[in-house]
């Protein structure tokens, strides 16, 4: 699964649009007019809290970046609360990532033309995995590829 905020968000535009054979637009307006297939009113939900996080996420990384100025040093409190914020939001933009890819994998485990793959009893019963607490990464992941 790609890492990058562009790229998060269209891997998963693409998975959706190839599982369900529709484009997203065209997904909604079927979830509108009561058309939606199964699984779709779900990767649409999750695929919007997924988008909503990726904001979140990048909000943060803007904050901290703009925090830690060019020059390099050692973190003042602020700056650590700051990266200590952008580690909770990969967290929170992590759950609904996973959650819509193991639905996503489910609806093309049930789709009889791809029935090389057995599903489960709970496959419509996915729900978010529960979030471990986080251990705070060190800075220099928190912010690496971030350069502007």
């Amino acid at each position: 699964m790609p890492d990058g905020e562009q790229d998060v968000l269209e891997f998963f535009a693409q998975h959706i649009e190839t599982t369900f054979q529709r484009t997203l637009p065209d997904l909604a307006r079927d979830h509108d007019q009561g058309q939606s297939r199964p699984g779709a009113a779900e990767a649409l939900r999750w695929y919007g809290r997924l988008s909503g996080a990726q904001d979140r996420l990048r909000q943060a990384e803007d904050e901290l970046v703009v925090a830690l100025g060019a020059e390099p040093g050692e973190l003042n409190p602020g700056q650590w609360e700051l990266a200590h914020r952008v580690n909770t939001a990969v967290v929170e933009r992590d759950v609904p990532a996973v959650t819509l890819k193991a639905l996503l994998d489910t609806v093309v485990a049930d789709t009889p033309e791809r029935g090389s793959r057995q599903s489960t009893v709970a496959s419509h019963r996915i729900q978010a995995p529960a979030v471990a607490a986080a251990q705070p990464h060190k800075i220099g992941s928190a912010v690496q590829g971030r350069a502007r």
